[in-house]
């Protein structure tokens, strides 16, 4: 099949076309980059600055790369805002790939204003989440940046609508997606696909030394605007304090805003790596660290094992943001024994091989793609 992958978050969809071009098909990737990411990308979708970026962007996506993004059997997009532009004209241009190729899928990978509905609700299907932590709004709901009010605004709540009621289906990249979309979006419309990593690119490699002289290093990985939305200044907090009480056994690398290749290579120098606080699902980086053997700090609840099956694997430290002390007593008794943070981090690899190898995942696409 020839199949369109446009828009992308944390090199998803990158990983997601080498898969499927593994498999056969004649795969583009149209996307931005994901901003300071850089993310290899076939046509380039970045929005230059200033007063007319918009404008020039829209422009191009009607003329100039109307062409290039037209004659394909598959679009997936990922997330209803899939290019930069203002909520009508990523509607017009969703109506325009729709006009213009086959079948047109959402990649649910990203916020958007049902998700933000459903989870800062009175009746939020998850006991926790960047919105609600125990029922109670989190330390990122009562933030000045949580954008609340914009993600549910007329205009916002309008295109999303437009885009579920008009895909032929949705595939889901975490647990806590399919919960929530699984509201709006019939099950035989509805796949799990999870987040792809390109094993043959992302392999174990030797863990840093351990031992006299060698402390163990925790690597805090966040994007700068959205850290307290993934609670990353409350994990920093329990590393920097794990740090202190532990001088020379404990080192933390606070890292942020780097280029896809070299955050890859930051990871490579860490023996742990610390994700994000509210999610039930390892992210993208978390499944980074784990394929390259390093132990990650990240969402592991029982019931996503459960959603994908897993019964034997338990790679990930998981966290409670209801019990902080509690994370970082875990993350603690790991990092000061050796052996047990070997243990952990030699299950990673085999975690991602079984659940997360971009081939893999392409293959859940395929399958739901074949059965629609």
């Amino acid at each position: 099949m020839k199949v369109l992958l446009i828009g992308d978050f944390s090199n998803y969809h990158r990983a997601l076309g080498d898969g499927l071009s593994r498999l056969g098909h004649d795969v583009t990737v149209a996307s931005s980059g994901t901003q300071w990411l850089d993310t290899e990308r076939d046509i380039d979708l970045r929005r230059s600055s200033g007063k007319l970026g918009g404008a020039l962007l829209y422009a191009r996506l009607r003329t100039t790369l109307l062409h290039r993004l037209s004659g394909y059997d598959v679009v997936q997009v990922c997330s209803p805002l899939f290019v930069d532009l203002r909520p009508a004209r990523v509607s017009r241009i969703f109506d325009q790939l729709k006009r213009r190729n086959g079948k047109i899928y959402l990649t649910a990978l990203s916020t958007d204003s049902h998700l933000v509905e459903r989870l800062s609700g009175p009746n939020s299907p998850l006991r926790y989440s960047e919105w609600q932590v125990g029922g109670r709004p989190s330390v990122f709901a009562q933030s000045e940046v949580n954008m609340r009010d914009g993600w549910l605004a007329p205009a916002m709540r309008a295109h999303d609508r437009h885009i579920y009621e008009n895909v032929d289906g949705a595939v889901t990249a975490l647990y806590e997606y399919h919960r929530i979309i699984e509201d709006v979006i019939p099950a035989g419309r509805l796949a799990y696909g999870g987040i792809p990593v390109d094993l043959r690119k992302i392999q174990p490699c030797p863990m840093p030394p351990l031992g006299s002289g060698n402390p163990v290093r925790i690597m805090v990985a966040y994007p700068r605007a959205r850290m307290i939305e993934k609670g990353a200044e409350q994990l920093l907090a329990i590393s920097r304090e794990l740090e202190r009480r532990h001088p020379g056994r404990i080192v933390v690398d606070e890292v942020t805003q780097l280029p896809y290749r070299e955050f890859v290579e930051r990871i490579k120098q860490s023996h742990i790596v610390v994700d994000q606080l509210y999610s039930y699902t390892p992210g993208t980086t978390a499944l980074l660290a784990m394929a390259m053997g390093r132990v990650t700090l990240s969402g592991g609840e029982e019931e996503y094992y459960d959603f994908i099956g897993e019964r034997d694997l338990r790679p990930i430290i998981n966290t409670d943001p209801a019990d902080l002390a509690a994370t970082m007593k875990r993350l603690e008794e790991v990092a000061l024994d050796p052996d047990r943070l070997m243990s952990l981090a030699s299950d990673g690899p085999e975690f991602v091989r079984r659940h997360n190898d971009s081939l893999t995942v392409a293959r859940r696409f395929e399958e739901f793609w074949t059965r629609g």
